[in-house]
């Protein structure tokens, strides 16, 4: 039986309205959390994925994380069952696109499935470019199941060399036990965990500079500030990994606030001036 496995709700939820739409009964697990962050190991050992969670804990603002941690435990449960449950029978379609996310979760089961079991992969960003063209999404999340079936034509079989590559790039991972990842150069990379704060800092400086905010003295929506960054990226990243760096950054005394830091609706920012005095 094929098994499709996707990354983040919103592409497990467009792939399984195209399976129905076309009247077939196929598996689909979804990878929920999010591997550009945090740490890694072998997430289908309870003391890894826990220490992930512990990590979750401290950048969830309290109000996702009401439901989070909860969220989290099940899904690596869920996965862990799913893990031993195979027999070698299966073949594995992975739909991957331009995120860091999502190669790093494909890497990471690579890693943990019998490497007997055959394996495709649906580059999703690309194969939807090439098809459709004019738009190229990052996730099988940012397209319409219509547009996303016929994208299976395009499944490519996982070379030996190929699955080595990435195995050989997880280690790497691994060994590098760091918090942030990027895409780059065909590989994901470790970088530092500040890797976007300073462009997060030039971009709500321009922020707080326009007209419309002038009469609140600068100070900006937060959700102004991770939007626009957000849409300037070349490659998938969270509102909330984001909306924690811009904590982290009043926390350092580069923004100030004014509000309530328990979600980021109900808080404003303003970049910190030298010698300046927030109230």
């Amino acid at each position: 039986m094929k098994t499709h496995i996707l990354f983040g709700h919103s592409s497990g939820s467009v792939l399984k309205e195209a399976l129905k739409i076309h009247k077939l009964d196929e598996n689909i697990v979804v990878i929920g959390d999010d591997l550009m962050w945090g740490p890694l190991g072998n997430l289908l050992l309870k003391i890894d994925y826990e220490e992930r969670i512990k990590w979750w804990e401290q950048v969830l603002n309290e109000e996702d994380k009401s439901y989070a941690t909860t969220y989290l435990r099940s899904t690596y449960n869920n996965l862990l069952d799913w893990v031993n449950s195979l027999t070698g029978e299966e073949t594995l379609l992975f739909w991957v696109g331009d995120s860091p996310t999502e190669y790093t979760g494909l890497m990471f089961l690579l890693a943990n499935i019998p490497k007997t079991i055959p394996v495709s992969i649906v580059m999703v960003s690309s194969a939807y470019y090439k098809r459709y063209g004019r738009f190229k999404p990052l996730s099988a999340g940012e397209t319409i199941p219509e547009k996303l079936f016929p994208l299976m034509e395009d499944a490519k079989s996982l070379s030996s060399r190929v699955r080595e590559g990435y195995l050989k790039n997880w280690t790497q991972l691994l060994e590098d036990n760091g918090l942030l990842r990027i895409r780059k150069n065909r590989q994901v990379e470790t970088v530092s965990e500040t890797y976007f704060d300073e462009e997060l800092l030039n971009l709500a400086n321009k922020i707080c500079k326009e007209k419309m905010y002038s009469k609140f003295g600068g100070f900006f929506p937060v959700a102004r500030l991770v939007g626009e960054f957000i849409g300037r990226q070349k490659q998938k990243v969270t509102d909330i990994s984001i909306e924690w760096r811009i904590r982290c950054l009043i926390q350092n005394g580069v923004f100030a606030y004014k509000g309530n830091l328990t979600h980021m609706r109900f808080y404003n920012i303003k970049p910190v001036t030298t010698g300046e005095t927030i109230d």
